[in-house]
């Protein structure tokens, strides 16, 4: 088979083309693992205040034995202190 330079320069092009098409893809993947990410992280964000919440209103209303309402102001203690680190 004998190549010309126009045949070799087509070569060259779709091989630009192909890496160009695969770049795109890369991105279009990172792009959207990080909105995945943004979304799990503010669900999870949102379970957290909303256990809060529910722990806090339990407590308002508690009646029940002793060991459980220890354990729940253990929980709200820890809710507490990742949300006073930012990390919620």
């Amino acid at each position: 088979m004998t190549f010309t330079r126009e045949s070799i320069n087509n070569m060259h092009m779709r091989q630009l083309e192909h890496v160009a098409r695969q770049l795109g893809a890369r991105e279009t993947a990172v792009k959207s693992m990080a909105t995945r990410r943004k979304w799990v992280e503010r669900a999870n964000n949102a379970n957290y205040r909303n256990e809060a919440d529910r722990i806090r209103g339990e407590l308002s209303h508690f009646r029940g034995p002793t060991t459980d309402k220890k354990r729940l102001e253990d929980r709200a203690s820890y809710l507490e202190s990742l949300f006073s680190s930012g990390n919620v």
